[in-house]
């Protein structure tokens, strides 16, 4: 089967065409539509032209060769557009069927519904999608030309940034009408800044030209953190010994297992380090007399003996201190130490003295702090002094300080798609702030360090950066770090490097908050208006309004003068100016418009104060020149090969007739007769230029019941009285413009164009007559025309009559009167006007009749060449009431 889609109840050409074979409920399934979720349908169905009930679209299969035709049905509602499954035209009458989208994450400039750009109320970008174009004055949400950029300035400060365009040309932009949403940037002090740039300006200096790659996946998260926590586990700091260590000098070496992940570069350890030392008993005079003193020889090579220096004896967490009073070298590490301790009360230094051994176990040094200078995960590499090359049992190896690594974050790429950079943006945020709180509530400074390692994703050695943070507030503050590298498409990962406090007193919690690269970018745009803007952002402004930057714009061109010339260029809303710039965009000339006609409208636009305001996205030039036009009251036509506006406006001045005598079959007639579903009102929608918003303005004659409303969707015009005058010309058409006609002629009908004004003549008794004129008779001020037909006079009645001239057009009418016979006419021609006739020339046609009927005023609205002898025409009736309200305001 095939499915049309048509845009509305009334007849004409769908808007989309789909193939499909099954029910017509597959069909909307196969599309995404949840029709059941709804209990009144939107839309009505038709099978070979006959109802197709909601209940039969499960149940119905159709066939190959049958027709459905799906229509909009009238319920009040206007359809809107949400996602994008078929298309736009598509959406617009199954829009409301979709789900609407979940909402944005925070950071990024939240989306407004999917409508036209004139409709848009948010910045957004528009990849691939024409620049729209702005006629008049008009609301412009600016697209971006660059990503919106978050950076800290400084750690209490975050900014928004971004490069936008405004459109094509050049514009006239107030102060105060650029805003974020309802607030204009003056009102914001030094939290928000613009600039405008005209075509080809040089943007090099300007920071906002520069395009920042945001990547998604660092920023705020589901859990709600504002980005990807940093962190560090205690029990990653814990080591298990193994069974044995390899001492070499400065390495250690576990016999299993692995050190703990949380070890690295800086991080402080304490070595319990047991050897055997010989002790033997010694003799010295110590402080004039002789004592006793134990000498202990063996390896000391991994603590300091130096004269008066402080050792610890035994295991970690239970040590003695002794004082080196002696200490003599015997080579490799090796050496002879006699102690002192302090003993008493008051204490004093008196000689360690402990039982001799040829052989004792001792642990030296069990809390010297050793700074690890690198390590893998079964080995480290200290810092000096060394330890003697052995594998030691009992030995142990403990955390003392220093830095803590936390868990690596996952690897995330900077730059999109085959991008390189060599300049990255890493952002850092301390939700918490970054303080001790003392007990008295007074802040003492406290200190986070990170590692940023990166890597050149096609391949290479990563390099490290630690970055050290430090403060003393419990606000809220951020860090942004510039990373310059070689040019490479650049990938990253994160952790922290200092412990973690655990204590309520401690704020040191870190999120890594945003990770940009700054991609190649323009620094020029030749033939646009662009901005830029740069907004203080965090607790100053909304998440939702950074998204919502416009300005009123007034497009700048040169404007028609009375003479026909054109002036420079200028802040203008003429209809006139944009018409001529559309035609200029594709290559036409002013030789290409009809600048008679045009010229002659421009006064009346001007003089009206109708004016063309509206943002064009993507159309055809044929649409934007009509919605140009149409803000006239006016429509494009093509005359002679020129681009020629016409417009509906009340006629008093006949162009070219048409009867009997120059139609090639007989004038057909037909009346609309009005039909109780018919609409007796028009709703006028259209952007109000006071709010910015879509607006309705209900157009309707006296007596009118308003059961059923013409909808009609305005462009061009942001007035509610001109909106409310074109709306009233439509309600008049509805009750007033309600015959057609159509005959067809020989070559006669190329004398008119469109809405040509002309009178239509039959032969049906009781309306005027034709016929040709054979002589004319001077008679004093008055000629008597002779013609081919008895003309039929009504008694009582007051007659005109006119005719038809060599080129076509009519002269007339004048006051008639009978003349001598029933084939002569007298009337009150002047003699400038008086016709002539010739045998060279087709005689002229005449019309005579009374002076209501002796013609049917019509407007041309078709001509159809058949070949190239005869022409098919249709018209439509003329009456003055279509414009009655055409200088009249709404009613309050």
């Amino acid at each position: 089967m095939t499915i049309k889609v048509y845009p509305s109840l009334m007849p004409g050409e769908p808007m989309e065409t789909h193939a499909w074979s099954g029910t017509f409920a597959g069909w909307l399934e196969s599309k995404g539509i949840d029709y059941q979720a709804h209990e009144v349908q939107p839309i009505g169905v038709t099978l070979n032209g006959e109802e197709l009930p909601v209940e039969q679209w499960t149940e119905v299969e159709i066939a190959k060769e049958d027709d459905v035709e799906v229509r909009p049905l009238p319920h009040g509602g206007v359809f809107k557009g949400i996602a994008n499954i078929i298309g736009k035209l598509f959406n617009a009458v199954f829009g409301w069927l979709f789900p609407r989208n979940g909402g944005d994450d925070y950071q990024s400039p939240a989306q407004g519904r999917q409508l036209e750009a004139s409709e848009g109320k948010a910045n957004r970008a528009k990849l691939g999608d024409v620049v729209p174009e702005l006629a008049g004055r008009f609301i412009r949400y600016p697209d971006y030309l660059t990503p919106p950029r978050r950076h800290f300035v400084n750690r209490r400060e975050q900014w928004l940034e971004f490069h936008a365009c405004i459109g094509p040309g050049s514009y006239q932009i107030n102060a105060a009408d650029v805003k974020v949403g309802d607030t204009p940037f003056s009102s914001l002090g030094a939290d928000g800044s613009y600039q405008l740039f005209g075509p080809g300006a040089n943007l090099s200096a300007i920071s906002t030209h520069e395009h920042w790659h945001t990547v998604d996946e660092v920023g705020g998260t589901s859990s709600g953190t504002a980005g990807l926590e940093l962190s560090t586990e205690i029990g990653n700091r814990v080591n298990s010994d193994p069974a044995a260590y390899d001492f070499d000098g400065l390495s250690v070496v576990r016999s299993s297992g692995q050190f703990p992940p949380a070890w690295g570069a800086l991080t402080t350890v304490s070595v319990e380090y047991p050897r055997p030392y010989a002790i033997t008993t010694q003799t010295e005079t110590i402080g004039g007399f002789p004592a006793s003193i134990s000498e202990f020889e063996g390896y000391f090579g991994h603590v300091d003996v130096t004269l008066n220096a402080s050792v610890m004896i035994g295991p970690r967490g239970s040590e003695t201190e002794y004082i080196v009073h002696s200490a003599t070298a015997l080579g490799s590490g090796v050496y002879k130490v006699r102690f002192m301790e302090l003993t008493g009360s008051p204490p004093s230094l008196t000689p360690v003295v402990v039982p001799a051994s040829p052989s004792e176990t001792l642990m030296f040094g069990s809390s010297v702090a050793r700074s690890i200078a690198s390590m893998t995960e079964t080995s480290l590499t200290l810092a000096g002094p060394g330890f003697e090359t052995a594998t030691v049992s009992g030995a142990t190896v403990a955390h003392a300080g220093g830095r803590v690594y936390g868990e690596w974050t996952s690897e995330f790429v900077a730059c999109p798609g085959n991008e390189t950079s060599n300049t990255y943006e890493i952002d850092v945020f301390f939700p918490g702030g970054l303080a001790f709180i003392n007990d008295d509530g007074s802040l003492s400074g406290r200190a986070v360090e990170v590692e940023i390692q990166y890597r050149d994703v096609a391949g290479g050695a990563s390099t490290t950066i630690f970055k050290s943070y430090s403060d003393n507030t419990l606000d809220q503050i951020g860090v942004t770090e510039r990373l310059t590298t070689p040019t490479m498409r650049a990938a990253f990962r994160v952790r922290r490097v200092s412990a973690e406090g655990t204590e309520t007193s401690v704020r040191d919690t870190i999120h890594w908050y945003g990770l940009k690269s700054r991609l190649r970018t323009r620094t020029s745009y030749p033939n646009w208006t662009t901005m830029s803007v740069k907004l203080r952002s965090g607790g100053r402004l909304a998440a939702q309004s950074e998204n919502q930057i416009n300005v009123v714009a007034t497009r700048i061109l040169p404007t028609l003068q009375p003479d026909g010339s054109w002036a420079a260029e200028q802040p203008t809303r003429d209809i006139s100016a944009f018409l001529r710039y559309i035609a200029q965009s594709i290559g036409y000339a002013d030789g290409d418009l009809d600048m008679e006609e045009l010229q002659r409208l421009h006064a009346i636009w001007t003089s009206r104060g109708e004016t063309m305001d509206h943002v064009f996205d993507l159309t055809t030039v044929k649409e934007a020149m009509n919605t140009t036009l149409g803000a006239g009251m006016a429509e494009l036509t093509i005359a002679h090969g020129l681009i020629k506006p016409v417009r509906d406006e009340p006629r008093t001045q006949f162009e070219a007739g048409y009867s009997p005598q120059n139609m090639t079959g007989p004038l057909r007639r037909t009346f609309r007769a009005r039909r109780h579903d018919d609409p007796d009102g028009v709703e006028v929608e259209f952007t109000d230029s006071e709010t910015w918003t879509q607006q309705t303005v209900i157009c309707a004659l006296p007596g009118s019941q308003r059961l059923k409303l013409e909808k009609v969707k305005l462009q061009g015009v942001t007035s509610r009285t001109r909106a409310w005058r074109i709306g009233m010309r439509r309600a008049r058409e509805q009750r007033y413009r309600n015959w057609d006609y159509s005959f067809e002629t020989e070559m006669d009908a190329l004398n008119s164009e469109y809405l040509s004004y002309v009178p239509l003549l039959d032969d049906i008794p009781g309306y005027g007559q034709s016929a040709l004129l054979e002589h004319v008779t001077s008679a004093g001020s008055n000629v008597i025309l002779r013609v081919t037909e008895p003309v039929r006079w009504e008694e009582g009645q007051s007659h005109v009559v006119a005719y038809r001239r060599a080129d076509g057009t009519l002269a007339g009418p004048w006051v008639a009167t009978p003349g001598p016979d029933d084939y002569s006419i007298v009337a009150p021609i002047p003699a400038a006007e008086r016709p002539t006739v010739s045998l060279k020339l087709e005689l002229p046609h005449v019309y005579v009749g009374t002076v209501e009927n002796w013609c049917f005023p019509a407007l041309i609205t078709d001509i159809s060449p058949r070949g190239t002898e005869r022409a098919s025409v249709s018209a439509a009736n003329y009456t003055d009431a279509i414009y009655a309200d055409d200088d009249n305001s709404p009613p309050n």
